[in-house]
C-alpha cells in the first residue's frame, strides 16, 4: 500500500519518528503528497508501453491483421540516504543549556536532510554522482530524448525583456505555461515547482490578470494556485543561499533564465517515490568508541517514472521586467 508522509504522520505513535516526519513535512510541501512505494530491494523494474498494436478495418470474408503491443523495461535504483546525529554526553547532560541538545541537533539535521532531498528531487544526476537518484530535470531530458518533446518547452522570449514587461509578454508566458500544464497526463499536474523569484513574478502576473487563486496546506500555510495547480517555491540548498532552480540558466539563449517544472504523482503509472523500507529513526544510545549519544536517520529512497507525460519543464523564463 502506498503512503505519503502526511498520512504516516497522522498514524505514527513513536514520538521520535513522528517528530522527524513532521519536520520533513514542514520544510517541504512535496513530501505532503508524494506517494512512496516500499520495494524491499535496492532497485526496481518498471514497465513502460513502447508501442500499441495496430488495429484497422476489414472487408467481408477477410480477416483482421495481426499485431501486438510491446513493452519496455527500465530499472530504477534506490540511493542510500541518511545521517548519524552525534551529541557529546557532556553537552547533553549540561543543565545550563536553554534546550535539549540532542533535540536541537536532530532538528538541524532534519532541515539539512530536507534541503538535500529538495535539491536532488530536481537536480539529482547519477551520471556525475552514482550515489544520487535521478531528479526531475534529468528525467525530462530523457523524455525529450525518447520523443516526448512536448514535455520540454522553450518560452522563446526573443526580446529577453522578462515575463512582466508588457501585456504581450505576460500573455506569451501564460500561453506557454498552459502548454506545460496541458502536456502533463490528465492536463493537470500535482505541482508546479519553481524558485522564489519566479514564483513572485508569476504571482504578480496572475494578480494583474485576475487569474490567481490560493489554498492552504496541512500546516495552514497559503499556497498559490493557477488553473487549480499549486505553485511551490522549492527553495535553496543546505548552504541557505544557493538556489535549487537557478536564475542563471542559458537553455533559452539568454543568461538570466530559470525554469518551471510540472510533476504528476502516481504509483505504477506516473512518477512516484520508491524506498527500500520506510523512513527509520533509531536511537543507538552511547557509542563504545567515544562518549556521545547517536541517533541514526536512515531512508533508502529514489524516484521512478513510467509515463514521461507525468513530468515537464518550461525553460527560458526571465522572471522580471528588466531589459538585458
Amino acid at each position: 500500500m502506498a503512503w505519503t508522509l502526511a498520512e504516516l504522520s497522522k498514524l505514527e505513535q513513536d514520538p521520535l519518528r513522528k517528530s522527524i516526519i513532521d519536520t520533513l513535512l514542514m520544510e517541504y510541501n512535496v513530501l505532503q503528497v508524494v506517494p512512496w512505494e516500499t520495494t524491499g530491494t535496492l532497485s526496481t523494474t518498471v514497465v513502460k508501453i513502447k508501442d500499441l498494436p495496430s488495429v484497422g478495418f476489414r472487408k467481408v470474408n477477410e480477416g483482421y491483421s495481426e499485431g501486438i503491443g510491446h513493452f519496455h523495461q527500465k530499472t530504477e535504483n534506490i540511493s542510500l540516504f541518511g545521517h548519524d546525529i552525534d551529541t557529546d554526553i557532556a553537552i547533553a547532560r549540561a543543565k545550563n543549556t536553554i534546550a535539549d541538545a540532542r533535540a536541537v541537533q536532530q532538528l538541524l539535521t532534519m532541515k539539512a536532510v530536507t534541503y538535500a532531498f529538495n535539491d536532488k528531487f530536481i537536480n539529482g544526476n547519477p551520471t556525475t554522482d552514482p550515489e544520487e537518484f535521478k531528479g526531475i530535470s534529468k528525467r525530462v531530458d530523457d523524455a525529450n530524448t525518447e520523443g516526448f518533446t512536448d514535455q520540454y518547452l522553450d518560452l522563446a522570449d526573443t526580446t529577453n525583456l522578462g515575463i512582466l514587461r508588457t501585456s504581450a509578454s505576460r500573455f506569451d508566458f501564460l500561453d506557454k505555461l498552459n502548454q506545460l500544464i496541458y502536456s502533463v497526463k490528465g492536463h493537470k499536474p500535482d505541482f508546479l515547482f519553481m524558485n522564489q523569484k519566479c514564483l513572485l513574478a508569476v504571482r504578480s502576473l496572475l494578480l494583474r490578470e485576475k487569474l490567481l487563486d490560493t489554498t492552504k496546506d496541512m500546516f495552514d500555510r497559503v499556497v498559490d494556485l493557477y488553473m487549480g495547480v499549486p505553485m511551490v517555491d522549492i527553495g535553496v540548498k543546505a548552504d541557505q543561499t544557493t538556489l535549487i532552480i537557478t536564475n542563471t540558466e542559458t537553455l533559452g539563449g539568454g543568461t538570466a533564465e530559470t525554469s518551471i517544472y510540472a510533476v504528476k504523482f502516481g504509483i505504477g503509472d506516473m512518477t512516484w517515490g520508491i524506498q527500500q523500507y520506510p523512513l527509520e529513526v533509531r536511537d543507538l544510545g552511547e557509542l563504545e568508541s567515544k562518549p556521545v549519544y547517536r541517533t541514526r536517520f536512515d531512508w533508502n529512497l529514489g524516484l521512478a517514472t513510467v509515463d514521461y507525460r507525468s513530468i515537464g519543464r518550461l525553460y527560458g523564463i526571465r522572471a522580471d521586467s528588466t531589459a538585458s
